[in-house]
């Protein structure tokens, strides 16, 4: 196996064509976060960023490397996929994939079927609307799924438009004024739930804001907003690639929490992906309520550890076991407390690199 070790800029048009061909072969890394154009945008922002080429174009992986430890899936923790974008059957050293990152370790999360060298410690699902059949049937099966909460859905956005009038809904290039107001809604969400300011942080930002003005046919951002007499009630940011809309963030007025605005919007936004060629739309990792009610299926990502012989990855994979033991336990809230506080310690550590 042959490695070739560049920052995301270096990646020229033969290569930037051998990913995306890569990409466009597989049913499970079409992501966003799994393009070039999100290894480029994040190593726009972060010197630390790395793509690894793999047999001369059989396989690329971006990471970011943290130190001489420790390295992560590119833009962790802000990127909901991690993974070398290959075809299934390529075999890859992990050993050697750490040594030419010059790192004991890679720690990666949600990582989807495929050709990455994973030591899996466990699995959760992301969640999908399939829209590849168009509105109809995307709302045919919702209602054949979650037939209480479409009508409870359906009967809030009545309310909703006699108590406030008519509602404006619209996917959109992202506005900048709206996409502010998105952005202080969630940073006072995360505030009030007494978790960190991830949105806050510079280099997230900078990341985040160079999706904004990105306005390639390859990846784009899409704006998403509910509007009442030209106000912003709720607005959802998400990332588009190829036939892939994977939302990213979502918030709203809370003046409006009673009518689920957020809610609303989603649906509207995943029947609006349903008529524009979409074929799916990934709501991601996390057990969010209207994550699992506008889903009609997951995929499920592992989340683990890629090493050789190393200190750095004994110790991971050691501490990772223990999680999966303490998982196992009857207790669920004792149960869920080891990975809570791995997830909290490694956004930290991504958020400071």
């Amino acid at each position: 196996m042959r490695l070739e070790t560049i920052h995301p800029k270096e990646l020229g048009p033969e290569a930037l064509a051998q990913w995306r061909a890569l990409q466009h072969a597989s049913a499970t890394l079409q992501s966003p976060y799994l393009t070039p154009d999100w290894a480029q945008l994040v190593g726009a922002t972060r010197d630390d960023a790395r793509v690894c080429v793999i047999d001369d174009g059989a396989g690329f992986f971006a990471a970011q490397r943290l130190s001489r430890f420790t390295a992560m899936g590119a833009g962790a923790p802000i990127s909901d996929y991690n993974a070398i974008v290959a075809n299934a059957d390529l075999r890859i050293d992990a050993g050697a994939l750490c040594k030419a990152l010059k790192v004991g370790r890679i720690d990666l999360t949600h990582v989807p079927q495929g050709p990455t060298p994973i030591s899996a410690i466990g699995a959760e699902g992301s969640w999908i609307a399939e829209t590849a059949g168009g509105r109809d049937l995307y709302e045919a099966a919702l209602k054949q799924r979650r037939s209480e909460f479409v009508r409870q859905t359906d009967k809030k956005g009545r309310k909703f438009a006699r108590d406030c009038g008519y509602i404006e809904f619209r996917a959109s290039a992202p506005e900048r004024a709206e996409f502010e107001q998105l952005l202080t809604w969630k940073n006072a969400q995360l505030k009030r739930s007494g978790q960190p300011d991830i949105w806050a942080t510079p280099w997230v930002r900078r990341v985040l804001d160079a999706t904004f003005e990105h306005r390639a046919t390859s990846f784009n951002g899409v704006l998403f907003s509910l509007s009442i007499d030209q106000r912003l009630i709720a607005a959802a940011y998400c990332l588009r690639a190829g036939k892939v809309l994977h939302f990213w963030i979502v918030a709203h007025d809370s003046e409006y929490d009673s009518y689920s605005p957020g809610v609303q919007l989603a649906r509207w936004a995943v029947g609006w992906a349903a008529e524009n060629s979409i074929a799916e739309v990934d709501f991601g990792p996390g057990d969010y309520q209207y994550k699992r009610q506008l889903s009609t299926t997951q995929r499920m990502l592992s989340y683990g550890v890629v090493s050789g012989v190393s200190v750095s990855g004994a110790v991971r994979r050691t501490t990772q076991a223990l999680r999966a033991g303490m998982e196992r336990l009857p207790n669920p809230k004792l149960a869920a407390l080891p990975g809570k506080a791995m997830r909290r310690l490694d956004l930290m550590r991504a958020l400071a690199a």
